[in-house]
């Protein structure tokens, strides 16, 4: 699985970076140190569990810290790569998501009115939204260190490359201003970064990317609502821990929409898209996985034998 991932990232470098140059983007390099330096340490880690075996601690911990350090690799390839995406300068599809939207019977700028009416709503709603990325790093920490769970670790890695790169094309093909731009109100959430950042480089003006300073553009499919999803069925058949996670995470669903951060096909398009994910890992996704055993070996870094 983790060679698999190296592929998938190596593919994404092979086509995005002749892009940068291309389309007048560059790179503040000093931006990347504490992001470098922690993939570093994980992989140090793991470097040294490859060497002196823990029979202690088993194969699954060894596995935690390639796979977070994997899924920071990735997150530090897709976020900049976003910025090229947009920078190609698709149309947008907005008009169509909100007519989608119409179709439903919804109208995102009136779900947000509610919510602004509604202050203790709003504020648990914005706790939820934030809450992802704490649960991405949460999810695998469970799986490895409480569970103690292998398979159930690879596959939410699986998972989180599926959708990410899936969302990311999504990005480059069908890009979209969002719900706030296209209906001109103002979101409950602060997108004066998003709005500021994507209108600049539809428009050519923005020029410098900094990894400290990346923000997330896609809108369809929401890579917030894929994320809400592949944690809650990490914890599936673990009822203490999914009761929570399932109600956070469906606030959070909820409040990509009741903000205004998206518009409600963007969630119908995210079910599509894991739905996807579970049935692509069942046919591929489970032959790449690692070797049971007891102790962390060099296998532990190579596919099913």
């Amino acid at each position: 699985m983790a060679r698999v991932s190296l592929v998938c990232q190596a593919v994404v470098l092979a086509l995005t970076v002749p892009l940068y140059g291309n389309l007048g983007l560059s790179f503040e390099w000093g931006t990347i140190a504490p992001h470098a330096l922690l993939i570093a340490l994980l992989v140090g880690i793991w470097t040294h569990h490859q060497l002196v075996p823990d029979r202690r601690q088993g194969a699954v911990v060894n596995d935690l810290m390639i796979a977070v350090a994997l899924m920071l690799l990735l997150t530090n390839i897709s976020s900049p790569a976003q910025y090229a995406a947009v920078r190609l300068g698709q149309p947008l599809i907005d008009h169509w998501l909100a007519a989608a939207d119409g179709a439903l019977g919804v109208h995102v700028p009136s779900l947000v009115s509610w919510t602004r009416a509604h202050p203790t709503i709003d504020v648990l709603l914005k706790v939820c939204y934030f809450s992802l990325l704490p649960q991405f790093l949460f999810a695998p920490i469970a799986a490895g260190l409480i569970f103690r769970d292998r398979d159930r670790l690879w596959e939410y890695f699986f998972h989180f490359h599926f959708c990410l790169l899936v969302t990311l094309a999504s990005l480059a093909i069908f890009p979209a201003a969002c719900a706030f731009t296209y209906y001109g109100f103002e979101s409950t959430i602060d997108q004066s970064r998003f709005i500021h950042q994507f209108e600049a480089l539809r428009d050519g003006s923005f020029g410098t990317l900094r990894f400290d300073d990346l923000e997330g553009l896609i809108s369809m499919p929401s890579f917030h609502t894929a994320g809400a999803m592949m944690v809650t069925w990490m914890f599936r058949g673990r009822r203490w821990w999914l009761v929570p996670v399932a109600v956070l995470n469906v606030g959070l669903v909820a409040s990509t929409v009741l903000t205004g951060a998206h518009y409600f096909i963007d969630v119908i398009a995210t079910g599509v898209v894991f739905l996807t994910s579970l049935a692509a890992f069942r046919l591929f996704g489970r032959r790449w996985m690692p070797a049971n055993q007891e102790a962390p070996t060099s296998s532990s870094f190579g596919v099913k034998r």
